[in-house]
């Protein structure tokens, strides 16, 4: 018999004769059914066997169906268990639901109701099921980029994070319903202005760099919404991703870009400084050969032409700069090395 044509039941109730009858209709539906009337054996009986949804009485000898919930669910969070309860129960079926059974039914169970909601229940414990293994496939891929995932509720209380974000928040007791700000130390990411806050509001996805100070380490945080099956904004996640050597890199590029830039402009003005240079040395030549070396003058001209031809060794070293080497000077550090930064190769 297949099992995923034929789901398998487990049927809990200390009452022997509803549990013959709800045994009857369970397989008359096409169900394999194991009956249980002790509800500490069917936790035994779970154990053993493979179960694709859980029938149970709420009061019971021994052990109430609210409490097989708990128990049952520590074994398999998954499997959908629906609590049949009497009129008088009502109140703990509903606290049954709040603590994870699917749903409750009044007794007596009406047949169609009973169907109808096996197999939404079969059909959601499969969803849940494949959504589980997706977040194991999507934690292994986040943790091998080694970035930080947190999940956060609408009230910004800590759903979940992974190991990843506990290291780099330094969170060494996390448990679950805890505001972020008690959890993460202040400064590890960008509560001033927080993209949690503004993703859960606009329904938008945030990215933000964040600089820690205190780490001295740049992060990339991105927060996504995330959605219920009605559309609704439930929670959001937030990966953050440890962007520091990225970071380093670009300031090495930016500030190769800018000697660039200061390489191009300094021999742009040496070659504009040279043309008149040489026209004013070109004269003063001309000069000293009219005016007697008795003349007072000709000491300045000679003076004048000396200067020029040591403006014009300064240009062409300025022009010959290919690289970023400084020298102390007085009054201001790491001044540019002509003399070095003229000759040595990259």
């Amino acid at each position: 018999m297949n099992n995923a044509a034929h789901p398998r039941i487990l049927l809990v109730d200390d009452d022997h004769n509803i549990l013959q009858v709800m045994q009857i209709r369970l397989k008359l539906m096409g169900y394999r059914v194991v009956a249980c009337i002790d509800p500490q054996e069917a936790l035994s009986i779970f154990e053993q066997g493979n179960f694709s949804i859980v029938l149970t009485d709420q009061r019971m000898q021994g052990l109430r169906g609210s409490d097989l919930v708990n128990e049952i669910h520590l074994r398999d969070p998954h499997v959908p268990i629906i609590i049949m309860t009497a009129y008088g129960t009502v109140d703990d079926a509903v606290e049954s639901v709040r603590q994870g059974a699917y749903t409750y039914l009044q007794k007596p169970v009406d047949t169609k109701e009973l169907e109808m909601h096996i197999k939404r229940g079969l059909g959601n414990s499969v969803a849940e099921q494949r959504l589980t293994q997706e977040r194991h496939t999507w934690e292994r891929i986040v943790e091998s980029v080694k970035a930080a995932l947190v999940v956060l509720n609408s009230d910004l209380t800590v759903a979940w994070m992974n190991s990843v974000a506990q290291s780099l928040y330094k969170v060494e007791n996390f448990s679950q319903g805890q505001l972020c700000a008690e959890i993460i130390p202040q400064g590890s990411l960008p509560c001033a202005h927080c993209p949690a806050k503004v993703a859960l509001l606009s329904g938008k996805t945030q990215s933000v760099e964040h600089y820690n100070s205190t780490t001295d380490r740049w992060l990339l945080v991105t927060v996504t919404p995330i959605q219920d099956l009605q559309g609704n904004i439930v929670q959001a996640a937030e990966l953050a991703l440890d962007i520091t050597e990225i970071k380093q890199a670009q300031d090495v590029l930016l500030k190769q870009e800018r000697l660039k830039g200061v390489f191009e402009m300094a021999g742009a003005a040496a070659h504009e400084l040279s043309q008149p240079m040489q026209s004013i040395l070109g004269w003063g030549e001309l000069l000293r050969y009219r005016i007697s070396e008795n003349d007072p003058n000709f000491k300045i001209l000679r003076s004048i032409c000396q200067n020029i031809e040591k403006l014009g060794d300064l240009t062409t070293k300025i022009r010959n700069v290919d690289c970023h080497v400084t020298k102390d000077y007085p009054g201001n550090l790491n001044i540019i090395d002509l003399d070095r930064a003229s000759t040595q190769k990259k």
